[in-house]
């Protein structure tokens, strides 16, 4: 882990600990370094996102800085920006997500070919073998990356974005958040406008379990007539179906949860880019080692212990640095798996709903506070047993609330 993927592991765990001043604190100097701000607005620095950068094929991939992923980043700029309305900063949050969408947009335009980060001239050999080892793993994730357009796309942000631009009485311009958000996930465009009736507008927002992580893999390929066994990352899990929330106020069914974010299929989308760039680098650096190994084999130096010493010492290096070598997994661990929402009319005064998960029978009662301009949200983060439940508004007008609360996952430690 470097520097930046610790700062948002810590600040996102600072949340989830109801301390959303510190993770402000943490988040901030963060994603300030990877802007410039211009006369068109905020521009994404070149080289900031995962992908973009070229990288050495000599130097291990755990020693390449990591830079985030598109889909990592935009949740950075999402949980800040809901740190900000729980600290009562609508302005930074609406700032937030303005990020948010404009990385997207840029993003889009730049066409990025993240597979583009090997950068190396192969032998026909090492091209072949990288080309094995991308199929085989691309073959394994491709069902679950299949499910999103692009590494880079999120519709909640969008969204988000379109209930702050109807807050201002901005009606075009929320029309076209919606309208993105709808390209990426027509499920969202549901929640585009209130419930019907009168009342308090309140958006539910369930945070499903955590996303997978990346597990090394060893795939054995040939070089010049030997086998030699190379690392790679890849994620194991086939596509997860998110959790069935319902939302219930007296007793009664008010809405069921939509899923809106596939964070699973966005991580395996996202590494499914990456692989023809990181093959290539590690099937170059295996036979760096195995040529380095066959010269040293070879070696003349009219002394039989100094032959020997060149042949052991070469294979000393190779069989450590194959030990410690492994493949980059690296990735933001406290991320949830799915995203869902719903959006529900509540009578005035404060009242109370019941999130409910149909496949466990689990249940959590929450306490909806009365005012607030605009709408207010219910944000249940279930992060495999430890779970919360935060409560503001858009726009103020009460105090926003954290509570420690009951998993509606259930069986998790």
């Amino acid at each position: 882990m470097n520097r930046k993927l610790g700062a948002f592991e810590l600040a996102r765990l600072k949340m989830l600990r109801g301390d959303f001043r510190g993770s402000s604190a943490v988040f901030a100097p963060q994603l300030e370094e990877m802007f410039d701000e211009t006369n068109e607005g905020p521009i994404l620095k070149k080289g900031q996102i995962a992908g973009n950068v070229l990288a050495g094929t000599l130097a291990d991939d755990r020693a390449i800085p990591y830079e985030l992923p598109a889909f990592e980043l935009l949740f950075g700029l999402q949980y800040q920006a809901v740190n900000s309305l729980i600290l009562g900063e609508p302005d930074n949050a609406r700032a937030y997500l303005r990020r948010a969408t404009a990385v997207q947009e840029q993003l889009k335009e730049e066409k990025t070919d993240p597979s583009a980060d090997g950068g190396e001239e192969v032998s026909a050999e090492n091209a072949q073998n990288a080309s094995t080892a991308s199929g085989e793993i691309t073959a394994k994730l491709s069902p679950v990356a299949d499910l999103v357009r692009s590494a880079y796309e999120n519709a909640f942000v969008w969204y988000m974005m379109g209930l702050f631009l109807t807050s201002e009485n901005d009606p075009s311009n929320a029309e076209i958040a919606y309208r993105e958000a709808g390209r990426i996930n027509p499920a969202i465009t549901q929640f585009a406008r209130p419930a019907p009736g009168a009342g308090q507008d309140v958006i539910v927002v369930y945070e499903d379990d955590l996303v997978d992580q990346q597990a090394p893999v060893k795939i054995p390929l040939p070089f010049g007539g030997t086998l030699w066994s190379v690392d790679f990352p890849i994620y194991n899990e086939p596509p997860h179906i998110p959790s069935t929330i319902t939302v219930e106020r007296g007793g009664a069914l008010t809405a069921t949860c939509v899923p809106v974010v596939n964070v699973q299929a966005l991580a395996y989308r996202h590494l499914r880019d990456r692989i023809p760039g990181v093959t290539t680098r590690n099937v170059t650096r295996a036979a760096v080692k195995i040529a380095a190994q066959q010269a040293a084999n070879h070696v003349r130096t009219g002394s039989g212990f100094g032959d020997l010493a060149i042949k052991l010492g070469v294979f000393a290096f190779n069989a450590t640095s194959t030990v410690i070598s492994e493949a980059d997994t690296r990735g933001w661990q406290t991320l949830p798996e799915h995203v869902q929402i719903a959006r529900v009319r509540l009578p005035p005064g404060a009242q109370s709903i019941v999130l409910r998960n149909a496949r466990t029978g689990l249940s959590c009662e929450v306490a909806v506070p009365s005012g607030g301009a605009g709408p207010r949200f219910v944000w249940f983060t279930d992060a495999r047993g430890f779970a919360t439940v935060s409560v503001f508004p858009l726009l103020g007008g009460f105090q926003p609330t954290w509570t420690r609360v009951q998993s509606l996952i259930g069986g998790r430690p």
